[in-house]
């Protein structure tokens, strides 16, 4: 993209059109009517719980247009209705839209959606949206996400299946009824379709010659289909994760129907009856199955097939009637980390006591079962070890105290016995919850805790226990249930626990506590209520701790799960990114932003997303970091943050799983590792804006990728032949290395997907122009800034015929290619031809009927731009800067009924009237040209006029009083360097948006208008070298938000000192200029007070306090000044800043 950064150089930040005109206002890239717009839509919303930043952070801008790209809203930003006029539809240019979480209360999915047709992600999912899906949003032709689940949608199902392109569709719990079209599971991209809990009722039908080849996920949880679906879902062979669990088909599943699904990792028919001939040894199960869930089945003995499965990773097979021992057999499957066998009727396990030991386990739930005999010696690797409801009995291993990532230990409601093992203290930084309730366990609660433990939650009722509470818990800061009901515990009151910062649950009732129960002055007590001394009826403290942040889930499964503020995130993945957190200084991130970009797979608990925010960590990524054990990954995004002088490490290849990668903006150094090439899963690479170096020769090994970005690199050599070739690549961004030599693409597999290429500020020395010109799938090219040594013919781009952005800015053309016979793609949208060495204008741009961008900036057009230029039909941004064009072909409106929206005319030799600008614009930019009489009226007509730029001209007359109907949209005027004359206008009204007004250099009379109060905004204000009279403007202190401020060379008079010497109170000044006037009294140190560069200790930095000399014949821009922002002034020395006469 970088070669587009060319296409209006003005537009930075807010908009920066000229080399000394500097607005800063928030939104890097974003035109100035996008963010009026964003601001609107904001408005259009409660959006109390949505701070600014938050807001602003998820906006994206094209860097050349400031058209807005994508719009990501933080959840739970905005409350309210969504309109069908809502200003969101009018960013016409989104490719990426999220507006999930928010809460859209009672709103119809709009129709405007239908009308922002260049989306390729819409995810609307969680916001409450009601009724029907328009049949407008198959108009998004480009789409290739959809989310609109977790909402309230009803009716037939909607029209997506024509939307070809879509890879992703989640349409999950709503109320969509009737059949899934025939046509939908055969969409050519689709990969996967999420259609859970809705009420489709007919089978699904699919045209038998036509199966999908792309579908891997497929999920149709909760719906009433009645008919014979498993033989048709058998079709789909690329099927890797299928989910039909809860459906209402009436015979038993019979598994040996997925025999056919040979790439199969995941397969969920909880709530379905299985067919217990199909779960023997010789079922022909795919063997690649890593998650099985087969809950709730009315299986009644052990599915002897899951043996053959040696990837099996995670088996449910809870809530079933199988009896006896567990085989000894399951605890051998090498890969097997998580097992629930909840509510069954075993009994015992087979082998000996120590048959887990060894295991990979590391969740393990056997509640609600028959067990007998000692607790099995629990795995090494254990984080969650649950069995409580059953009949163990004698006393809790001291093996327990050795499992070194023990998360939570619950063996409640069990017979054990004897004392709670002392050793429990070993466990202080992984333990979190013990549950031992309802055993026999004896003696006093051990003083095992330990300054820095982790536990939140320890419920010892129901036991025998004595003696007092151990002060040790003082220790566990994180403490927020204690329960140590119904036992013999003999103490007084512990008024001591109120040092524990979150203890929210506080049980004691039925032991032998005494003594007083109130604080000396009867302080009452702040914490949690206590439960009433009823000792005769057993209450489980944990139901008063349901509303709570820490909370025991009683759901299905009767886990004993500890939610510690991530959603279905297991603890020792919890526990990773805490860790992988603190091994960096993350300061500027608060626990919230980051816990907001972490999701988990809701079955396993593994991290499966990790998005950092923009900034938040700050440090060196080792190789052993905890970032890589988070080894289920599928997206991971650690863009914009600062890994200072961090080489990229090829532990990064354990994450095997990943999809998504993006690295860019990290300062990462050295060459990219070579187990890169190990993630073969990958199908989106980002690293740009970094340092490495070397070539990427092990890339083209990812045979997956659809997007590459390496830009803003070091990387040199070739481009490998295969790379343009992959079979799935769309988007390949090289531009802003060191790339020399040829472009090769092999002759027999040129691409036929690659979309977007950008190889600009490069140094190809060999031939690139032929062989992309057979790239003919391109629909945005950039090629600037090469070190072709030739002129370009742009002829040679005729074949790419779906080319809509192009982009020769940097090289010469061949001037012989611009007649308008030129043979060039008439449906371009965006042209870049800026520095081209060009010497006429391009007529050929005559027949480019869809063309919304020209840039023929720094180039050496002369003469009269032509009439027929204006007419073209979309044409929105013109950028002729710094050619030697000296008027417009036609009478004065010939700019009238263009659709112009923004408009550079800057560094030209412009002469005469201006012409009546366009109904349309945004942007005006006419400065350093020689532009004569008055400043066109017309222009107050521009309703959406933010800036307005014709400094450095020859205008006469005065400045339009009616430029105050543009109070709504005007943010910045410069007018700098002209002959106006009069005063300025009193046209200042309260609400008014200007943030800049630069009338320096004319010959303005009169008093500064004391209306520019209601400009709450304005940040720069410059009224220099005129004829003004006027005492100085205290008054002005009243703008918050003024940072630059110069009055010199004018006639200003009286002292310069406020009444009392008080300071000034201009809490954001940087800029004063007040020499040449007629001013009187001094400067007092203590004038600046509260400016916001003061210093600690009361004084101003030297290099800040500096104010202009009266060099009344030196021209000086006080927007230079402005530029750093931190602003200084001219000339003051040390002495002035103690006291100074003028």
């Amino acid at each position: 993209m970088s070669g587009l950064n060319l296409l209006f150089p003005f537009l930075s930040l807010f908009v920066i059109f000229t080399p000394n005109f500097t607005l800063v206002a928030g939104l890097s890239g974003c035109g100035p009517h996008h963010i009026q717009a964003l601001v609107q839509f904001k408005n259009e919303f409660d959006y109390s719980g949505c701070n600014q930043t938050d807001y602003f952070n998820g906006v994206m801008c094209d860097n050349i247009t400031g058209e807005v790209t994508k719009l990501q809203l933080p959840s739970g930003c905005f409350t309210g209705v969504l309109k069908t006029n809502s200003s969101l539809f009018g960013f016409n240019h989104l490719r990426y839209l999220n507006l999930s979480y928010n809460k859209f209360t009672s709103s119809s999915l709009s129709s405007g959606f239908g009308s922002l047709n260049k989306l390729e992600v819409l995810s609307l999912s969680s916001n409450g949206f009601i009724g029907q899906v328009p049949s407008s949003l198959s108009n998004l032709s480009r789409l290739t996400e959809l989310y609109l689940d977790h909402n309230e949608l009803t009716g037939g199902f909607p029209l997506v299946q024509n939307i070809t392109s879509l890879s992703i569709l989640n349409l999950s719990l709503n109320h969509f009824s009737g059949a899934i079209p025939s046509s939908l599971l055969t969409m050519p991209f689709l990969s996967y379709l999420n259609l859970d809990e809705n009420h489709l009722t007919d089978p699904v039908e699919v045209r038998s010659s036509s199966t999908s080849s792309r579908l891997e996920t497929l999920h149709l949880r909760k719906n009433p289909f009645e008919g014979k679906i498993l033989d048709l879902i058998s079709n789909f062979t690329t099927l890797k994760y299928l989910g039909l669990s809860f459906q209402n088909i009436s015979y038993p599943i019979n598994l040996n129907f997925f025999s056919s699904l040979k790439s199969l990792l995941r397969l969920d028919l909880s709530g379905n009856s299985v067919l217990e001939t199909s779960i023997s040894s010789d079922s022909d199960v795919p063997r690649n199955i890593e998650k099985l869930l087969l809950s709730s089945c009315d299986i009644s003995k052990f599915p002897e097939f899951v043996r053959s499965l040696d990837r099996l990773e995670h088996i449910d097979i809870s809530n079933n009637k199988i009896k006896g021992k567990v085989p000894e057999w399951l605890w051998n499957l090498p890969h097997l980390i998580r097992a629930n066998l909840v509510n069954n009727a075993f009994t015992h396990l087979e082998g000996s006591n120590d048959v887990l030991t060894n295991s990979s386990l590391r969740i393990l739930d056997l509640a609600l079962n028959h067990f007998e005999g000692p607790v099995p010696t629990p795995p090494l690797s254990i984080n969650l070890f649950s069995a409580w409801n059953n009949s163990f009995t004698g006393n809790i291993p001291l093996s327990v105290c050795n499992r070194s990532s023990l998360v939570i230990l619950d063996l409640s409601y069990n017979n054990l016995s004897g004392p709670i093992p002392r050793c429990l203290s070993n466990l202080k930084d992984s333990l979190v919850v013990v549950n031992l309730r309802k055993n026999n366990l004896e003696g006093s609660i051990p003083d095992m805790l330990y300054n820095g433990s982790l536990l939140r939650t320890l419920d010892v009722g129901y036991n025998q226990l004595t003696g007092k509470l151990p002060r040790s818990l003082l220790n566990c800061s994180s403490l927020r249930f204690v329960s140590v009901d119904n036992n013999k515990i003999k103490d007084t009151f512990p008024f001591w626990l109120k040092a524990l910062p979150g203890l929210q649950v506080l049980t004691l009732r039925s032991n032998k506590f005494y003594g007083p129960v109130s604080l000396p002055a009867e302080v009452p007590l702040w914490f949690v209520k206590i439960v009433g001394p009823d000792k005769h009826k057993e209450a489980d403290p944990a139901s008063l701790f349901d509303s709570l942040d820490s909370r025991w889930d009683s759901s299905s499964n009767h886990i004993f799960t500890l939610v510690v503020g991530l959603s279905g995130c297991h603890p020792d993945q919890i526990q990773a990114l805490e860790q992988f957190k603190n091994e960096f200084d993350s300061r500027n991130c608060n626990q919230t932003d980051y816990l907001n970009g972490v999701q988990c797979d809701n079955a396993t608990g593994a991290v499966t997303e990790l998005q950092l925010p923009s900034g938040c960590l700050i440090g060196t990524l080792k190789p052993n970091s905890s970032l890589f054990e988070l080894r289920h990954l599928r997206h991971l995004n650690l863009s914009h943050n600062n890994f200072t002088s961090s080489s990229l490490p090829s532990e990064f290849s354990n994450l095997s799983r990943l999809e998504v990668l993006s690295l860019s903006s990290n300062s990462f150094i050295g060459q990219v590792p070579s187990l890169f090439s190990k993630l073969t899963w990958l199908n989106q690479l980002d690293l740009s804006h970094n340092q490495l170096t070397g070539s990427f020769q092990l890339v083209q090994n990812l045979s997956k990728l659809s997007t590459l970005d390496l830009s803003y690199n070091h990387f040199s050599g070739d481009i490998p032949s295969t790379l343009l070739s992959m079979p799935f690549l769309t988007r390949l961004d090289l531009s802003e290395n060191y790339l020399t030599g040829s472009i090769n693409i092999l002759n027999s597999s040129s691409s036929l997907r690659l979309e977007h290429l950008s190889l600009s500020h490069n140094h190809f020395e060999g031939q690139v122009l032929e062989p992309i010109s057979n790239l003919i799938t391109l629909k945005f090219l950039d090629l600037s800034f090469q070190n072709i040594s030739y002129p370009i013919d742009i002829r040679i781009f005729s074949s790419l015929k779906s080319l809509l952005k192009l982009v020769l800015s940097g090289n010469s053309i061949s001037s012989t290619s611009f007649g308008s016979d030129s043979d060039v793609p008439l449906s371009l949208e965006k042209l870049g031809l800026s520095g081209c060495d060009i010497i006429e204008f391009p007529n050929f741009l005559k027949s480019l009927h869809n063309l919304e961008l020209i840039d023929i900036s720094h180039n050496k057009i002369k003469g009269k731009v032509p009439e027929w230029f204006w007419n073209l039909p979309r044409l929105s941004m013109v950028s002729l800067v710094n050619n030697s064009f000296t008027g417009f072909e036609g009478s004065e409106d010939v700019l009238q009924n263009s659709s112009l929206k923004i408009l550079d005319l800057a560094l030209n030799h412009f002469k005469g009237p201006f012409p009546n600008p366009p109904h349309s614009l945004t942007v005006l930019s006419a400065w350093n040209n020689s532009f004569t009489g008055s400043i066109p009226i017309a222009v107050c007509n521009q309703s959406m006029l933010a800036l307005l730029d014709l400094s450095y001209n020859n205008f006469t007359g005065s400045i339009p009083r009616c430029l105050s109907n543009l109070q709504n949209s005007l943010i910045v005027v410069n007018l700098r360097k002209n002959n106006l004359e009069g005063s300025l206008p009193d046209n200042c009204y309260d609400g008014a948006l200007l943030r800049t007004l630069d009338v320096g250099f004319n010959q303005l009379t009169g008093k500064l208008p004391r209306s520019l109060l209601n400009c709450s905004s304005l940040k720069f204000l410059s009224v220099d070298n005129n004829n003004i009279k006027d005492t100085f403007p205290f008054w002005l202190k009243g703008l918050p938000n003024l940072q630059a401020f110069t009055l010199r060379s004018n006639r200003f008079y009286g002292p310069i000192s406020p009444p009392g010497q008080g300071p000034l109170a201009f809490p954001e000044l940087r800029i004063l200029e007040i020499a040449d006037n007629k001013f009187t009294g001094s400067l007092p140190q203590d004038y600046f007070v509260n400016w916001k560069v003061m210093t600690e200790d009361g004084s101003l930095p030297q290099w800040f306090v500096k104010i202009v000399g009266p060099d009344k014949h030196k021209e000086t821009d006080p927007v230079t000044l402005f530029m750093s922002m931190d602003s200084r002034w001219d000339s003051f020395n040390n002495k002035k800043n103690k006291e100074s006469n003028m």
